[in-house]
């Protein structure tokens, strides 16, 4: 059997008409949207967005039994069944649906009711009401005219759809056909031949990782130009990409910008997850339960390790140098470290509890979770160190990574939670199961110093954002002198009336003094404030001060002592090029 839909643009009130149709196999018929989308692990609740839902021409009634699932009864078999609905869509994202007036774009997850007994059957899309200038992009081959034929129902929800006036760059790596579709804000002095060679040479390096030879036989990056966040969402032969404007390559600059660098890695990082979690996946993601959360574990490994290498590849594909991928380590080392978090939460409870914490954070998450991608990456980087280190170097976490694909290509049956330990012994004769478990079943502080120096490279610590000096430092990433100053310890927002806290670190002075967030400063020392940052500097350490601020409908007083920051500030520094050769 087919699975159909037909979806009409009804842009001016930002809605998807769509008209489900299938032949009935049964006198009752079970429909479902998903609650969540792969790779983004949080229920997201799609269904809250239909309008409404009816069988066409009323012929069955259509009753909801639970938040995302209906039954149709009184169907005779063999009859084709007609259900329409209407989707609400204005997320900005990549991760949900949108519709305006420029701009169509959405997951089959949030759009396409299915079901569940026909999972496994082919889904046909027909996309209604195209006209010039828009052009559709999307993974899903096409079969006809605005018609796209999905093999069954995951890779129905694997592959987005980017509707507009878009800008197509063509290119082949590996014999493959690559595409990148630009939508949005798309500057025109776009420098089309250096975007097409930096994302060729990251594409072709990745392969060459896994062997040479690639199992897809095309690939897209969907990548919408707007706002002011980088993020992608990885999928089976795509990806939907969205970034700022201005991190695109302009033929005004001879000089790579950090945006553009920064735009590189998220393209790096969502094609290697082609490999670590669309092909390498925790068992229990195979096949994806679209119902409710699939708990794992593992998260740290398919986030973390794809982070580890979404930079290191721009190194290895020549796009930043030494000196660059070390600041991007330094960067990660210090945004760990610098919260709270790091020492409360394990890598591995991060993982299983990112449907309610790391996708759904409050003010106070940076003192109660830590980051499975960014801590991962740093575990990662370890636990490559440590596999070269122990194996004379003959062997490395590339290893490991080719070795999984093969055994998927073998029995594509996924990583069971703790098989790690013994993959990594499997593929490369070093054992790290008591480090795996001190890196990821606990909080404690990974000795990142003594790893680093076994490839000559120091790790130098400021206390409180003051440079202490360890023998002759030269040469180092960060310029230690421009991190000195007073730290309360407080995320603010300025706002028409001054600042409203948004976070209070632990451990500092503000959380001392009993901050709350959202607090607004409005005067310090009875001064209204204009610039927080500039009337602080009028003090200096030791110094007591006094904010006036709201708490509610509350105006209150509050005196503290000026501080230097508690935290730990990272520096990274080569000492001996011919070890660190032995990594990059």
């Amino acid at each position: 059997m087919t699975i159909h839909y037909q979806i009409h643009l009804e842009r001016s009130s930002h809605q998807y008409n769509i008209t489900l149709s299938f032949v009935a196999k049964s006198v009752t018929q079970e429909l479902k949207l998903a609650t969540w989308i792969p790779g983004s692990y949080m229920v997201r609740e799609f269904s809250k967005n239909i309008v409404n839902i009816k069988a066409k021409n009323n012929i069955h009634i259509i009753t909801q039994i639970n938040k995302n699932t209906w039954h149709i009864d009184g169907l005779n078999v063999g009859e084709k069944v007609e259900v329409e609905y209407n989707v609400y869509a204005l997320d900005f994202g990549i991760r949900t649906a949108y519709l305006d007036n420029s701009r169509a774009y959405f997951n089959n997850t949030s759009l396409c009711i299915y079901l569940p007994d026909s999972a496994l059957d082919k889904h046909i899309i027909e996309i209604i009401g195209i006209s010039k200038p828009d052009i559709i992009a999307t993974g899903l081959p096409e079969i006809d005219t605005n018609i796209y034929c999905a093999e069954n129902y995951q890779h129905l929800i694997d592959c987005p759809f980017e509707i507009g006036d878009l800008t197509i760059l063509e290119f082949m790596v590996k014999n493959i056909p690559h595409r990148i579709v630009l939508s949005g804000s798309v500057i025109s002095n776009l420098d089309k031949n250096r975007l097409i060679s930096d994302v060729s040479n990251i594409c072709a390096t990745q392969i060459n990782m896994f062997g040479g030879v690639a199992l897809f036989i095309n690939y897209s990056f969907l990548l919408y130009m707007g706002g002011s966040v980088y993020t992608g969402l990885e999928h089976c032969n795509s990806t939907a990409l969205m970034a700022p404007y201005y991190s695109l390559p302009s033929l005004a600059h001879v000089k790579r910008s950090d945006e553009y660098t920064k735009l590189l890695g998220l393209i790096s990082h969502e094609y290697f997850h082609l490999w670590n979690v669309k092909r390498i996946k925790p068992t229990v993601f195979n096949p994806y339960n679209m119902d409710q959360e699939n708990y794992t574990k593992l998260l740290w490994w398919f986030e973390g390790i794809t982070s580890y290498y979404d930079d290191l590849v721009t190194y290895r594909a020549g796009i930043i140098d030494k000196k660059q991928y070390l600041q991007l380590i330094t960067d990660n080392i210090n945004n760990v470290y610098k919260f709270n978090g790091v020492n409360t939460q394990s890598l591995a409870n991060s993982s299983l509890t990112s449907w309610i914490k790391y996708y759904r954070q409050d003010e106070n998450s940076a003192n109660a979770i830590v980051s499975y991608y960014i801590k991962g990456a740093i575990v990662g980087m370890c636990l490559d160190l440590l596999i070269r280190k122990r194996s004379n170097n003959l062997k490395s976490l590339d290893d490991v990574m080719l070795g999984l694909y093969n055994q998927w290509q073998d029995d594509g049956r996924g990583i069971a939670e703790n098989e790690i330990p013994s993959i990594i012994a499997k593929y490369t004769g070093v054992s790290l199961d008591n480090e795996i478990i001190q890196m990821v079943e606990t909080s404690e502080l990974i000795d990142i110093e003594s790893i680093l120096a076994d490839f000559g490279i120091s790790v130098y610590t400021v206390k409180n954002q003051q440079f202490i000096e360890k023998g002759k430092v030269i040469d180092l990433l960060v310029d230690t002198n421009t991190n000195k100053k007073i730290d309360i310890g407080w995320k603010l927002n300025k706002e028409a009336l001054g600042y409203k806290i948004l976070n209070i670190y632990s451990d500092t002075i503000a959380m001392n003094a009993g901050f709350a967030t959202g607090d607004i400063l409005i005067a310090i020392n009875g001064m209204r404030l204009h610039d927080i940052d500039k009337q602080l500097s009028l003090y200096t350490l030791g110094d007591t001060v006094e904010f006036t601020f709201f708490r509610n409908d509350s105006l209150q007083m509050c005196s503290l002592s000026l501080e230097y920051s508690i935290c730990n500030t990272y520096y990274l520094q080569i000492q001996d090029n011919n070890k660190m050769e032995l990594w990059l």
